[in-house]
């Protein structure tokens, strides 16, 4: 902590508006002035953690600010507080001593940032002093910078600069920002999450001519709403990639016209917005291909693809939501670019086996390459869409003959039944046909054999070649489609079959229980 002398104190007396520290506490001041009985300057605070306060800004009966929570503010001794420093400051204190490896969690958020495992290391160390110049990235988070000194002190120090982290520091304006920036021409990714940054007393135009076109922007934890976000993106034209998560963002509007064309990855997770019809209002961006809505309270998704909603969104990440109806999973098989998806703790999954699960959502999805994480073979979707069929057939024969309203909602709830009905024909009956014995009575116990381990298991006879294909992989670890199964009699060791019939069950290749499954 830096506590000032009273030259200090006189020279350095801050404005309602600017940032400080105390400790490891951020806040923004919201009052300068006496507070009586005491002699000497107060500074009114509301911190950034709504618990580090005592009060709203109301002290012994007099309102002296208005906090943003009821315990977010406090009044302190401007001798206690931190005013920053400059941010050729922090760059010396934060490279200049003796030479010192960046910890592996500061480095692994960036490669994080740059999408890039591997990258070059010239900025991941500290640096001697007349080596400024060299530094292409530069992680400032946590070195309370303020100010950026004189427009284009940070360019003359470090020209090369592409990735700028300035994550948890004391800035509180976009024009400090500019003059920050202002001379980083190469300038790609710029982190200034949990800032408070203003705004209104900024000429957006002349900030946006001082910024440098990068197209990686993170403002996570910021305190912006969706009209602070399309105010702001003005300055910020060529933007790709934009991180607003955990912000205020409830509701959304549809950018004009000139703002957002090139964005291609936007992160609104921890925001709550809860109703899928406020995301269809960014639906139209020509070029988004990566939407993160996790966290946002979603209960439903409904999706009109009359005008062709997101039509290059390739991967959307839907994860800790509340979506509690299947027919939302089936919405997302209207999105028609959409091949990679995360959907995890959503109630719709609730009491469900992961692996069956996984089987439901990839059979609603036509498109799915990629579900959380893992890829989706064409044998586990042949698999997967083929038990779905089956178990669709059950209910659609219960229901055939019922009045229209019992059909509508079952084509509702299965939209995909007539396509997969062309695609695979006709379920006969005898495939699902209840069988009156037990399951566990009917399990055998196979070996199944890969290189030089072997696995025993229960399997049903009712179990297609395509599933027990994906089940191999699984346990063996096989990246490899072009593997042989073939069934070795416990008999008759002589006997060997192959298992070439992707759709058939076990049974039809009379598989018994002490039989070998070699797969090579």
């Amino acid at each position: 902590m830096v506590i000032l002398t009273m030259e200090d104190q006189n020279c350095r007396t801050p404005s309602v508006g600017q940032r400080i520290q105390v400790g490891d506490s951020r806040g923004t001041v919201m009052y300068v002035g006496p507070v009586p009985p005491t002699k000497g300057i107060w500074l009114g605070i509301d911190w950034d953690d709504p618990s580090r306060g005592k009060h709203d800004g109301v002290y012994d009966g007099q309102r002296y600010f208005q906090a943003r929570y009821s315990t977010s503010g406090s009044l302190v001794r401007l001798e206690k507080v931190n005013l920053g420093q400059t941010i050729v400051e922090a760059v010396k204190e934060r490279y200049g001593a003796d030479k010192q490896l960046m910890d592996e969690k500061e480095k692994e958020e960036i490669q994080k940032a740059l999408n890039a495992p591997l990258f070059e290391t010239v900025g991941f160390e500290r640096q001697a002093c007349e080596n400024f110049g060299a530094l292409t990235v530069l992680g400032l988070s946590l070195h309370r910078v303020a100010s950026a000194g004189e427009p284009g002190d940070l360019a003359k120090l470090c020209p090369h600069v592409s990735y700028l982290e300035l994550s948890r520091n004391l800035l509180n304006s976009w024009q400090t920002v500019a003059d920050i920036t202002t001379g980083l021409n190469r300038l790609t990714v710029l982190d200034l999450s949990e800032n408070r940054l203003r705004f209104q007393d900024c000429d957006l135009v002349k900030v946006k001519n001082a910024i440098p076109k990068f197209q990686f922007l993170s403002l996570s934890r910021v305190e912006y709403d969706w009209d602070d976000i399309l105010t702001c993106a003005v300055m910020w034209p060529s933007i790709a990639t934009l991180e607003v998560s955990f912000n205020n963002i409830t509701f959304l509007k549809s950018p004009p016209s000139d703002i957002f064309q090139n964005l291609r990855n936007l992160d609104l997770q921890g925001n709550h917005i809860k109703d899928w019809s406020e995301i269809a209002k960014i639906g139209h961006l020509p070029l988004l291909d990566t939407l993160n809505a996790s966290e946002t309270g979603l209960t439903r998704i409904s999706i009109d693809e009359s005008s062709n909603p997101f039509p290059s969104l390739r991967f959307l990440l839907l994860s800790d939501n509340y979506i509690n109806q299947w027919e939302s999973v089936s919405e997302l098989n209207k999105l028609r670019k959409l091949t990679e998806l995360k959907f995890k703790s959503n109630p719709v999954l609730d009491g469900i086996a992961p692996g069956t699960a996984r089987q439901i959502i990839i059979a609603r999805i036509s498109t799915l390459k990629v579900l959380n994480s893992q890829e989706v073979p064409a044998d586990e979707r042949r698999g997967a869409e083929y038990d779905y069929l089956k178990i669709t057939t059950r209910t659609w024969m219960d229901v055939r003959n019922g009045d229209p309203d019992t059909k509508s909602a079952f084509f509702k709830l299965h939209p995909r039944y007539a396509e997969l009905i062309k695609q695979y024909g006709e379920i006969e009956a005898s495939e699902i046909a209840e069988i009156p014995t037990t399951l566990k009575s009917r399990l055998m116990e196979v070996k199944l054999s890969y290189q030089d381990s072997t696995v025993s298991k229960k399997l049903s006879p009712d179990m297609t070649v395509s599933r027990l294909k994906s089940l191999a992989r699984r346990i063996f670890s096989i990246t490899s489609y072009e593997n042989t199964f073939v069934l070795v009699s416990h008999k008759n060791t002589l006997v060997e079959i192959d298992l070439d019939l992707d759709m058939k069950p076990l049974s039809y290749y009379s598989l018994e229980s002490g039989d070998i499954i070699r797969i090579s």
